[in-house]
């Protein structure tokens, strides 16, 4: 894959998954997510399971994307972009500024999975 490619490619990745998370579409998000995947925010760092906990909690809104950085290492994706969203956790709205996000996909046979992400949004 060239640079443009791999730029589209983890933007739609990073879009999908936002897209999943509005939509409430569990099955589908954690397909995207490998097993041993790990989340790291500003409350905690969490295993699939327990991140995946939070997201169903969380109720996401309108969200905007900006800044995406991109680069291949061998069969990973690291990418790191900035998020504003209209979001709730725990009944309390979060900023809706933008904030960094990182995370790392990983290419198995033809799929991508996330294997780690960092929600740096203050809480």
């Amino acid at each position: 894959m060239n640079a443009i490619d791999i730029q589209a490619q983890a933007e739609a990745l990073e879009r999908l998954s936002v897209r999943h998370i509005q939509e409430k579409n569990w099955q589908a998000l954690e397909d995207m997510l490998d097993p041993a995947c790990q989340f790291v925010s500003s409350t905690g760092s969490y295993d699939r399971a327990s991140a995946m906990t939070l997201m169903k909690e969380m109720n996401l809104g309108e969200v905007g994307f900006k800044d995406f950085k991109v680069t291949q290492a061998g069969d990973n994706l690291i990418v790191s972009f900035w998020i504003c969203a209209i979001e709730y956790r725990d009944g309390k709205q979060l900023s809706s500024s933008y904030s960094p996000r990182l995370s790392v996909w990983k290419k198995s046979s033809d799929t991508w999975k996330c294997i780690a992400y960092a929600d740096l949004i203050d809480s």
